[in-house]
């Protein structure tokens, strides 16, 4: 195992003071489902606000169903490690027993994207990148929705309205607050009409 990884990721991204540890059946899991580097995460930090609520480490079971809706299939080699702010999704594919990545479920764009050939690319250069901070993880726009609307609630997301889909656009006078599943059901729903 590679703590380092995890080390760096705690650097760049301080995690919060109310931190949800995992039960005993999440770390089954873990040991069974996940690289041994993000049960490390789960059992040494926990589930909740990293980075001052920029991004979010989450138990899968609170996202499953909601990537699974956004995929259209239930598939436990995918699993959602990381939610950002806006609600967008991280997830974790284990491709075969030797072989995973972690792709980016973009709600607002409704697009599928690889952020890393490799867990450990992704917690090595990809996350912790300012660039990605900027552009993936909406680090300024984060800020401003911060001043203007304050903190996120563990299950809250900040969301765009109206969506980017419909015409809304990234800037503060379109941002709002409220519950993450909720808006990525409404999100996925508005795709389907």
């Amino acid at each position: 195992m590679n703590k380092d990884l995890i080390d760096n990721f705690v650097k760049v991204y301080t995690p919060g003071t109310e931190l949800a540890k995992p039960d005993k059946k999440l770390l089954e899991f873990a040991d069974k489902m996940l690289p041994s580097e993000i049960g490390y995460l789960w059992k040494e930090y926990g589930f909740g606000d990293y980075g001052d609520g920029l991004i979010k480490v989450v138990d899968p079971r609170d996202y499953m169903h909601s990537l699974y809706s956004w995929l259209g299939t239930r598939d436990f080699k995918k699993i959602p490690i990381l939610v950002s702010a806006f609600g967008d999704i991280f997830y974790f594919r284990k491709l075969d027993e030797e072989e995973n990545d972690v792709s980016l479920l973009n709600i607002h764009y409704r697009k599928i994207e690889v952020c890393a050939y490799s867990f450990e690319e992704f917690f090595r250069s990809f996350i912790t990148d300012t660039k990605i901070q900027e552009d993936v993880l909406r680090k300024s726009l984060y800020d401003q929705a911060i001043a203007k609307l304050g903190i996120l609630k563990h299950n809250e997301a900040f969301f765009f309205v109206p969506a980017l889909v419909l015409g809304g656009r990234e800037e503060i006078k379109y941002v709002s607050k409220g519950d993450a599943n909720t808006h990525q059901y409404l999100l996925l729903q508005i795709g389907q009409q």
